[in-house]
């Protein structure tokens, strides 16, 4: 079976194909299975012909494709993420093959399924805890801080409220100099990063004095009631058992609480003191909670780093099961 895609335009089929046909070898080399390929993938001029005996891999080759098409025609431009992302949402048994349009949260590509239901998630008015966990690089963070944006942007929420445990300061951060922000900000650098990648520096700095973007460590947190507020804990596999108890339960009528955390990379004393396990195993099955667990697959950062996550893992099974 055969199918040609033809792209009209010189401009999209240059974007489509990528810089040496790059994005054209990963679409292609998503049909690798061992030594060959289930769907051929030829380029000629501008068009693109796939050729495969399997229906329904050449229906998946198409719609990579089609909908790659379809976001350069609304974007005018296609990045590798992009088209990685139009590979992990048409994979059987994720996406399926019914998928047109490549997700969006504000201006960002959803780049996986996972990533897909965390923000749903995060949007549901259903859902007041969310709990994103999982490596490094998988968006945890960042998607939690743009849904805040979005969240503040459109009234969902009156204000922004940033946590985190300060480890390496043992929570006491008053030999610091400066006010409460300037001592925090060094642990909330990886925030402020992606709250810089929402909005100008002149609104940033608007919001931050009118504290409709507040930035607060976890040992400050307590006492506090936040109403109407969207609240990001970040680095949570760092907070104690009491601590997360803590910080929980500050929610206050009308707010939304993301809660993110490797629980691989716990910088506590002892790993038996990290708040995060704690907490999903007694909360994950409330009504009002989701927990969205990501993997090495949804790593955003360079290839590498999934190889590098696997490895890790795959040496902490094997000290585990060692005597």
């Amino acid at each position: 079976m055969k199918s040609t895609i033809s792209i009209a335009d010189a401009a999209a089929a240059k974007a489509l194909f990528g810089p040496l046909h790059r994005h054209v070898a990963l679409i292609h080399d998503a049909f690798r299975r061992g030594d060959a390929y289930v769907v051929d993938v030829r380029v000629n001029g501008n068009e693109v012909t796939l050729e495969s005996a399997d229906a329904a891999e050449l229906a998946r080759a198409e719609t990579i494709f089609n909908t790659l098409i379809r976001h350069y025609d609304l974007k005018k431009k296609l990045r590798e993420a992009e088209v990685r992302a139009a590979i992990s949402f048409s994979a059987p048994g994720e996406g399926g093959v019914v998928l047109k349009d490549l997700p969006m949260l504000g201006s960002f590509t959803l780049q996986t399924p996972r990533q897909q239901r965390y923000v749903e998630a995060i949007r549901s008015d259903a859902k007041a805890l969310v709990f994103g966990v999982g490596p490094a690089g998988t968006g945890k963070t960042f998607l939690a801080v743009t849904a805040a944006v979005e969240a503040l942007r459109n009234g969902a929420a009156d204000r922004i409220v940033v946590t985190r445990p300060a480890v390496e300061a043992g929570e006491r951060l008053g030999f610091l100099p400066g006010a409460l922000e300037e001592k925090v900000d060094p642990y909330l650098q990886p925030i402020w990063d992606a709250f810089r990648s929402q909005m100008p520096e002149t609104e940033l700095k608007s919001r931050r004095e009118q504290n409709k973007i507040e930035v607060a460590p976890l040992a400050f947190m307590r006492g506090r009631t936040l109403t109407n507020a969207f609240v990001v804990v970040d680095e949570a596999q760092n907070a104690t058992i009491q601590q997360m108890k803590m910080v929980l339960t500050r929610l206050g009528q009308g707010s939304k609480m993301v809660v993110t955390g490797d629980p691989s990379q716990i910088d506590l004393p002892s790993a038996s003191l990290s708040g995060l396990d704690h907490a999903l195993a007694l909360l994950h099955r409330l009504k009002r909670v989701e927990v969205i667990r990501f993997t090495s697959q949804d790593v955003m950062r360079h290839d590498l780093v999934s190889e590098i996550v696997d490895a890790y893992d795959n040496d902490e099974k094997r000290r585990r099961q060692s005597p």
